[in-house]
């Protein structure tokens, strides 16, 4: 595999914290790097702000446009333009700070061969189905993918159990960017399931594949700066009456694609 890396950031209405996320990426990529941003429905100037980043970057850039159709579509835009390498999917409000971080990607991938797939650099969970309680609640005799067992990097503000810089935790999900996909778990189980379009619990679904293909997934902290406050620019009120019931459908949907293997997954242990 070679070792150069791909950095995907899907973009919407993010022009006060954009050139610190751009700055981040151009400070942590190596020579050989490709950075493809995806201006997703932009609105504001961000658009603006990318095309001069374009200009002035040692780096390869890609511009993608897309509808506004949310981050699963874009990062799968985003991902057919990758041709080997590592993928770092991550968001328009994160600044990577580590300029190391490429260096210990890849040794920590080498450290575990051919065996590591999806890495975290902030939240690793395990995923497990529906009690019957959970049923009763969710008002279904359906079960449903639950996820537990949180660890998140020194960096994040979620109330979980820390995890330390530089150390791999194994969880059967690394979720929520940035996110780390090898070029060889790409070419074996293709692009996010496009089935739970537009948002949630994709990366839960991505890394059950990556199991069952025989990889590990987990968390692996690496130094990067995000705020609660700087997310939220499609938190419109129609968005949020909509986010409960899409993730419900998309809890249900992955839970009867792999509710199998997850129990089989988990007897193991």
């Amino acid at each position: 595999m070679k070792n150069h890396f791909n950095y995907i950031v899907p973009i919407f209405n993010k022009e006060d914290i954009l050139p610190y996320t751009l700055n981040g990426i151009e400070k942590v990529a190596q020579n050989g790097s490709n950075i493809i941003l995806i201006v997703d429905g932009c609105t504001d100037n961000s658009e603006k702000i990318v095309d001069e980043y374009m200009k002035n970057s040692e780096h390869i850039v890609h511009k993608i446009l897309m509808p506004n159709v949310h981050m699963l579509l874009s990062v799968n835009e985003g991902l057919r333009n990758v041709k080997s390498g590592y993928s770092i999917i991550m968001q328009d409000d994160i600044i990577l700070e580590d300029v190391d971080t490429e260096m210990k990607l890849i040794d920590q991938y080498s450290k575990m061969k051919n065996q590591l797939g999806v890495i975290s650099f902030r939240y690793g969970s395990n995923i497990r189905l529906s009690t019957i309680k959970e049923k009763i609640i969710n008002r279904t005799y359906k079960s449903m993918i639950e996820e537990c067992d949180f660890i998140k990097g020194p960096d994040d503000y979620a109330n979980y159990k820390s995890g330390e810089y530089g150390i791999f935790y194994e969880r059967m999900s690394a979720i929520n960017g940035p996110n780390c996909i090898p070029w060889n778990l790409l070419t074996k189980i293709g692009l996010f399931d496009e089935n739970l379009a537009p948002y949630g619990f994709d990366d839960p679904e991505f890394c059950l594949r990556a199991l069952q293909a025989g990889f590990k997934n987990g968390l692996f902290p690496i130094k990067y700066r995000s705020d609660e406050e700087w997310g939220g620019t499609r938190r419109s009120k129609t968005f949020l009456k909509e986010v409960a019931r899409i993730h419900r459908r998309n809890k249900l949907y992955i839970a009867n694609k792999h509710g199998k293997f997850i129990n089989n997954y988990l007897s193991k242990k």
